[in-house]
């Protein structure tokens, strides 16, 4: 695979540098719009070679199945190459940065020295390959219940799926259970309006069922429901009631830029619920990721699309190993990090990680 950047002053001018360099079967890892103008894509292209993959169906899991090389060794990732030393202390000044906790960062690292790449990127991306999932989110017609704390971004995740649906022109039918607040639906209902999509309102698990039998057989049901407090037993119970009352596949929604210890034990929650997936919001918003590596790490959730962006049309941004390492390595201040990071960084644990542990 060849991995390159291009920035232009839009996004059509950029895309148009991608096809010119990389062709039409280029892939779009990444996008980025710099505070002062311009946009930056990273997209990548195939390249097939004897050292590549054996079979095409070896091929199709390069991406999220933790099967074989993302990479080869001597792939050309538009950077310097960089020695197995540097490399380390690149990758655990940028993790610790990110809030990574301590043991996650270790054990990545030190996975990342045997991968045998000499760019960072790389060698983390095919760690991340290995370690977590990475399915995105289907296109199938199984319904989705999204459940997560206040404020995570549920509802515009639920608009966002409902958006791709109508894109995909298949049927889509949008239910929110949000009756914790005044008017609550309010929002999701609107934005149903305006792309022509059914919608209803319903409150407790009898009438999310009944709504649900009234369903159109063949639409992809979407059920929003209320941000609760996952630490707590009650709050637990309620949603759970819905859950079994929906039938529905519970995924859940986490907004980057969190505490990851805290996440991590949010997200043991959510899979306690039976969640096995679950959104990344606001990457658009937060600088540091460590959240999302403690959500996968200590609770096994999968990752699914991330949301980069607060507008419904934007849709979700597909987050793969490689994506998920460059956004990991992409700002300034956690490869600087590195710089003021001593090499042993492994050597000793500062108090606060052996708190955190």
């Amino acid at each position: 695979m060849r991995l390159k950047t291009f920035q232009a002053a839009t996004m059509s001018e950029a895309m148009n540098l991608v096809r010119q360099a990389l062709g039409d079967e280029a892939i779009i890892v990444s996008t980025y719009t710099h505070r002062n103008g311009g946009v930056e894509i990273t997209a990548a292209v195939e390249q097939h070679t004897e050292d590549d993959f054996a079979t095409p169906e070896a091929q199709a899991l390069r991406y999220g199945q933790g099967n074989g090389r993302l990479f080869v060794p001597d792939e050309d990732f538009g950077s310097e190459q960089q020695p197995a030393a540097d490399i380390a202390e690149t990758l655990a000044a940028a993790l610790a940065w990110h809030g990574v906790p301590f043991r996650t960062a270790e054990r990545l690292v030190q996975a990342a020295l045997q991968v045998g790449l000499d760019d960072p990127i790389g060698a983390l991306a095919e760690v991340l390959d290995e370690t977590y999932r990475f399915p995105g989110l289907s296109g199938d017609n199984r319904p989705l219940i999204l459940i997560g704390p206040p404020g995570s971004g549920k509802t515009i995740a639920s608009a966002k799926i409902a958006a791709r649906c109508v894109m995909e022109r298949r049927p889509v039918y949008v239910i929110s259970c949000d009756d914790s607040r005044a008017a609550a639906g309010e929002q999701l209902a609107t934005l149903c309006r305006v792309m022509n999509t059914p919608f209803l309102d319903v409150s407790g698990p009898r009438e999310l069922a009944a709504a649900i039998d009234a369903a159109p057989a063949d639409a992809k049901l979407v059920i929003d429901t209320a941000g609760i407090n996952l630490h707590a037993a009650s709050e637990r119970g309620n949603l759970k009631a819905l859950i079994q009352a929906s039938g529905a596949e519970p995924l859940a929604v986490f907004a980057a830029g969190s505490d990851a210890m805290e996440m991590g034990e949010l997200a043991a929650q959510a899979v306690a619920l039976g969640a096995r997936r679950f959104i990344p919001t606001r990457l658009d918003a937060a600088r540091r990721l460590g959240a999302l590596i403690a959500a996968a790490d200590q609770a096994g959730l999968a990752f699914a699309d991330a949301g980069a962006s607060a507008f419904v049309g934007k849709g979700f941004e597909r987050l793969d190993a490689l994506a998920l390492a460059h956004r990991l390595l992409a700002d300034p201040d956690a490869l600087a990090a590195a710089d003021t990071t001593p090499s042993n960084i492994f050597a000793v644990k500062p108090a606060a990680h052996k708190a955190a542990e």
